[in-house]
């Protein structure tokens, strides 16, 4: 088992405090009005420090929001490979990444701040960097179940992906956004049965 280098030990774990420091402040007082001498407070670091590891203010929330994104990612994963039937898969996986979504940290960050800090087309980008794969798996597991018709699925992916994504968000900001989330789910599930074969419909 190799060891790390110390410096390398020191450098991630610098990096780490900043994410943390930053995440806290973005979710307290928001993107704009966060600066970088209360991050570096709460980190208890230097801006040299910062700076060594980050460009501006703007890299560093977009580190902070990928690695929420990889933290929803993980918990849709766990949840769907937790059931064998695809249905169920799906249900379980959609309802961990609304769940884990609206977390108010990651409410804040994801669909309150990180449109306006990086712009709606590079936000969306990177919802679809991660998300997309785990998305694209479940309807080919569906698909090939012949629950769902999912060809092309260049094309119907990144729909339903739309879909999910405006009802997190829709979810998100609304004044109960646990009510919200239970009827984004159902909606979206709605969608996907919609997806049927026209004789599984029929049936």
């Amino acid at each position: 088992m190799s060891v790390k280098p110390r410096r390398e030990e020191y450098a991630e774990a610098t990096r780490t405090a900043l994410l943390d420091a930053a995440a806290e402040a973005f979710t307290a007082v928001g993107f704009a009005r966060a600066s970088i001498e209360d991050i570096v407070r709460r980190a208890r670091l230097t801006k040299g420090a910062l700076y060594h590891h980050f460009k501006d203010k703007t890299a560093l929330f977009e580190a902070v929001f990928c690695r929420i994104e990889e933290v929803l990612v993980g918990r849709v994963v766990e949840a769907s490979a937790k059931r064998t039937d695809p249905w169920e898969s799906i249900d379980a996986g959609l309802g961990a990444f609304l769940q884990a979504a609206l977390e108010p940290k990651h409410r804040r960050i994801v669909f309150e701040e990180a449109p306006v800090a990086l712009g709606w087309m590079r936000w969306r980008e990177i919802e679809q960097q991660y998300m997309m794969g785990v998305l694209r798996a479940s309807l080919r597991s569906l698909h090939d179940a012949g629950l769902v018709h999912a060809e092309p699925l260049d094309v119907v992916a990144p729909v339903v992906f739309g879909a999910i994504a405006e009802a997190a968000q829709v979810a998100a900001l609304a004044p109960d956004p646990k009510a919200a989330r239970r009827a984004a789910k159902q909606l979206i599930l709605r969608i996907l049965r919609g997806l049927a074969p026209e004789r599984r419909r029929k049936a």
